[in-house]
C-alpha cells in the first residue's frame, strides 16, 4: 500500500529525484485521560502518515493520501534534529511559528527503498541543508 501511494504522489507532483523521499508518521499525543480505580485509560490523536521529500530548497511534507502538502524552506527552519533509535527515528523541525514532530521508519517490510533513501539522504546531508 505504501509503495502504491508513493507512486501516485510521485506522478501527481512530478517528482524526479525519488531517492530524496522517506516515510513516517506524526507522533500522536494523548487527547484524553480517564482515571478510574486502579486504571487509567488514555486515548490518542489519530496517526497520520506522510512522505517527506528533501532537497536544496527545503522539506516538502506530503500527506500519504496525496491530497495535501506543506513546503518548509530551509530559510524557515530554525532547528532541525534527526535521531535514530533502532528501527524508528524521530525528526523534529522547528520554525518561527511551529514545531513539527514525526516518527520516521528506518525500514518497512516490502519497502526496501526506505532504507536506501535514508542512506542516500545521510550521505548527501539533505537532513539539514541550509543555503
Amino acid at each position: 500500500m505504501i509503495n502504491k501511494q508513493l507512486e501516485e504522489i510521485i506522478k501527481k507532483y512530478n517528482i524526479t529525484n525519488t531517492k530524496n523521499i522517506i516515510y513516517g508518521t506524526n507522533i500522536p499525543m494523548p487527547n484524553k485521560i480517564l482515571i478510574t480505580r486502579g486504571k487509567a485509560k488514555v486515548s490518542f490523536e489519530q496517526t497520520e502518515k506522510y512522505f517527506f521529500y528533501f532537497d536544496e530548497e527545503g522539506i516538502t511534507i506530503y500527506l500519504m493520501n496525496g491530497e495535501d502538502y506543506i513546503l518548509l524552506s530551509w530559510e524557515e527552519v530554525i532547528d532541525f534534529k534527526m535521531t535514530h533509535i533502532s528501527i524508528l527515528g524521530k525528526m523534529t523541525i522547528k520554525t518561527k511559528d511551529d514545531t513539527y514532530k514525526f516518527q520516521i521508519n528506518r525500514m518497512v517490510i516490502g519497502c526496501p527503498w526506505i532504507k536506501k533513501n535514508r542512506k542516500y539522504l545521510d550521505s548527501h546531508n539533505y537532513f539539514y541543508k541550509r543555503k
